[in-house]
């Protein structure tokens, strides 16, 4: 103890004490902090009576003391009580409650929601959501914006006030274009928060999940969906008719994409906040020490393929080493070959050259990043850098579902296998050291499809009509500009989605405009192509290593049309090779690529991914026969249309027979999270399908298809204490026409073995006296 400061801190307590402890006339209480006031809107389309507040602790929810106010027409609302270091440093939120008024539609909401925006915004919308949402992650404001931005092939600010923005007569009509976007994006991403909110909220409060945890998982579903509904948004735009988000939203593919299970939220939780906590990751370390591992497959027409692979670098002598495992009946084996898969064309001192997949470690930095060189190409070295994901405790299944290269391996991955202590995983960062100008290698296209030996060819439009192949680069270029109608445009197509296309007119001067192609009825029922001005921009020409090249900077509306290879690039490249015109991508030096999908692993990880699989979750994806357990099962009379008397059960004996069927395993129970935002279809012998059925929170339906037209029924369901589901269908006069017990008896992949009791008015009392006992297999899917 230091007597010392003891006593000198006492002897001041007493002085403080006479003075009166500091509040006399010579030490004045400072004056309350200045407040200021905030103006804004929110809006998916401009909300009348949401309440904003400042979350100044940052849970997601409007607490009693924190400065607040309601929105009122156009969306507007004043937050008083503020100080400015407040509205500097804390976001803003809003509760969108079910009633609240969207003046896009004019009608109260019936879902509720929540929003948020960065501090500095002023305009809360989905957008602004996402941007909070990814910084929640960890990225920067600048990197948030930049992200979604590319995700929404915009350039415009995210912060702005879009509803007015699409509106305004003072900016070009592709600003007022790109703003209506934004806005038709944000109306069906609102929906998709409030679906998914409706749809796990009360399985996130049993599971104990806090708010803020369940508005940051929605978000980021949302935005690792983002692409998607963009896709889905442009098709539904292309389509033509009054905008629909709700169809939008409720779409398969958003709902695919989009949709948050309701199952093992604490696991999903948990794998969030391990993002949310990465770090800069010393790849240098990694590949000196135990290596790392990188892994792919893929599903495809009932088969499984897969492999991993991992790479080490030993600094003693300068070697890199890789080794390959590839998946052969049942076991993996080393890929021997030295032979490595051949990759794009990339044009060198001496023109164009086919090139390798390659690569050594050729440079180990300070900073922990490395350098892959490939030994006969130095033009395409690169820096990787990466994030680290510390894993231990983390469900793997969940994990490799939730990537692009690893999606295939969940298939055989248990549910019950966590990562162990010191398990890591890295999102790898590449950026050129060199610029590249590149044209791609397809394959595959079968000898029908090559142009000149290659699968890679350009379609064009030539200056007398025709379509085909363009045999040189001259042949793609027009003098001057067309009166833009579909029989007089020259030019490649550069985007396809369904049939509609986009044709570059390449004008003499550097302008490109950009016209979609597609087909229409005319008045006397004849089908006609016909054109429309989509996009403008620029194009150059370049003369590199003697050879010429076209470079066009994609407008993003082109970028992000329908289904094509230039997604991710800003500037694409034309070039004559093997007497035809090929296409690639200029790609310059110090450009950066990374991909929130793909991610490799360190030697812990990889083990505890190998050697936990269990192959006979995938047999073809298809359950053995035994997986239904028809014991005990009633008999139909087909020619009354209904069941053997003497076959029916009780409740009781089905529940015997339940038992029996699971044998060794035990009980099973359903719950809510396995089935809400799930549809679960039922298949013939010859693989028809025979019935769907969806599971929603308030609700559900049955639609048979074994009748024409396809008949649906809606449902009520809950989850007994036994852990069956039970299904009632109302007879329209305040009784039940159905009933039914479902229990489970397993799980195999995306299947569940299912046994059922039926009771119906018809024909039974509906007292659990007497019933119809059936067994069935389902595939389980996201809405």
């Amino acid at each position: 103890m230091n007597l010392k400061r003891l006593l000198i801190t006492t002897a001041l307590a007493i002085v403080l004490s006479a003075c009166g402890g500091g509040s006399n006339n010579n030490n004045p209480e400072p004056p309350p902090p200045t407040t200021v006031t905030l103006n804004g809107k929110v809006a998916d389309g401009y909300l009348v009576g949401a309440k904003v507040c400042l979350d100044l602790n940052s849970n997601k929810v409007c607490d009693s003391g924190e400065p607040s106010a309601t929105t009122g027409a156009g969306g507007s609302f004043s937050l008083s009580a503020a100080t400015q270091q407040q509205l500097d440093s804390f976001p803003l939120l809003v509760e969108v409650a079910a009633g609240t008024m969207d003046e896009d539609t004019g009608a109260a909401i019936v879902k509720g929601y929540t929003l948020t925006a960065p501090a500095g915004y002023n305009f809360v919308s989905p957008l602004s959501t996402m941007v909070l949402g990814e910084m929640d992650q960890g990225a920067s404001q600048d990197d948030a914006e930049a992200r979604l931005k590319a995700l929404l092939g915009t350039s415009m600010e995210l912060s702005d006030d879009y509803v007015a923005g699409q509106n305004n007569d003072s900016l070009t009509e592709e600003q007022r274009d790109a703003f209506e976007r934004l806005h038709q994006v944000a109306q069906v991403t609102a929906r998709v928060i409030a679906n998914n909110l409706a749809q796990i909220q009360e399985a996130a409060a049993a599971a104990g999940i806090s708010t803020d945890d369940l508005v940051a998982l929605i978000v980021d579903t949302l935005v690792e969906a983002l692409d998607t509904i963009v896709a889905q948004v442009q098709a539904a735009v292309e389509a033509g008719g009054e905008f629909d988000p709700d169809a939008v939203a409720d779409s398969d593919e958003v709902e695919g994409a989009a949709g948050v299970s309701g199952e093992n939220l604490e696991d999903q939780v948990a794998l969030l906040h391990a993002e949310a906590n990465a770090a800069a990751a010393n790849l240098v370390a990694e590949v000196s020490g135990n290596g790392i591992f990188w892994f792919d497959g893929e599903v495809e027409e009932a088969e499984l393929s897969l492999e991993y692979g991992g790479i080490k670098y030993d600094a003693t002598n300068q070697t890199t080493t890789e080794t390959r495992y590839e998946l052969l009946n049942g076991q993996f084996v080393v890929h021997s070959s030295d032979e490595f898969d051949m990759d794009d064309f990339v044009l060198t001192d001496n023109g164009w050259q086919a090139t390798t997949e390659k690569f050594v470690i050729s440079g180990l930095n300070q900073d922990g990043t490395i350098t892959l060189s490939h030994p006969d190409f130095p033009s395409l070295s690169e820096t990787l850098s990466a994030t680290e994901y510390a894993l231990a405790g983390l469900n793997t299944r969940l994990l490799l579902s939730k990537q692009e290269n690893t999606w295939a391996w969940h298939k055989v991955m248990p549910e019950s296998v966590s990562f162990s202590e010191g398990a890591k995983a890295f999102a790898i960062k590449a950026t050129t050291d060199h610029d590249q100008y590149r044209l791609f290698l397809w394959d595959g296209c079968g000898d029908n499809g090559t142009v000149e030996g290659m699968c890679n060819s350009v379609w064009a439009r030539m200056a007398d009509g025709s379509e085909g192949p363009a045999l040189t680069l001259a042949s793609m270029v027009s003098a001057t500009a067309s009166d833009g109608s579909a029989d007089h445009l020259v030019g490649p197509y550069v985007a396809w989605h369904d049939d509609m296309n986009i044709l570059a007119e390449l004008i003499e001067g550097g302008t490109v405009k950009y016209h979609k192609l597609y087909w229409m009825e005319d008045g006397m029922g004849m089908q006609t192509r016909s054109a429309m001005l989509y996009a403008t921009g620029t194009w150059r020409t370049v003369t590199q290593s003697g050879q010429t090249l076209f470079l066009l900077a994609l407008p993003d509306a082109v970028r992000h049309f329908g289904d094509h290879e230039m997604e991710d690039m800003g500037e694409i490249l034309f070039a004559e090779l093997q007497n035809a015109v090929r296409i690639g991508a200029f790609i310059p030096a110090g450009a950066g690529h990374d991909d929130d999908d793909e991610i490799i692993f360190n030697q812990t990880a990889k083990d505890d991914i190998v050697n936990n699989l269990d192959f006979t979750l995938f047999n073809g994806g298809i359950p053995p026969a035994d997986f239904v357990c028809d014991n005990g099962n009633t008999q139909w009379d087909d020619s009354s249309g209904g069941p053997i008397v003497d076959t029916l059960k009780s409740l009781t004996q089905y529940r015997e027979l339940v038992t029996d069927c699971r044998g060794d395993a035990g009980a099973m129970a359903f719950t809510a999270g396995m089935l809400t935002g799930y549809q679960f279809k039922e298949y013939d012998s010859e693989g028809n399908l025979e019935t769907l059925i969806l599971f929603n929170e308030n609700g559900g339906s049955f639609t048979d298809y074994m009748v024409d037209p396809a008949e649906t029924t809606d449902f009520s369901w809950s989850i007994n204490d036994l852990g069956e589901i039970v299904v009632e269908v109302s007879d329209g006069n305040g009784g039940v026409a159905m009933r039914a017990y479902l229990s489970l008896l397993g799980k195999y992949g995306d299947y569940v073995s299912i046994k059922g009791f039926n009771e119906e008015s018809d024909w039974a009392p509906m007292d659990g006296s007497v019933g119809e006992v059936w067994s069935d297999k389902w595939l389980r899917l996201a809405q």
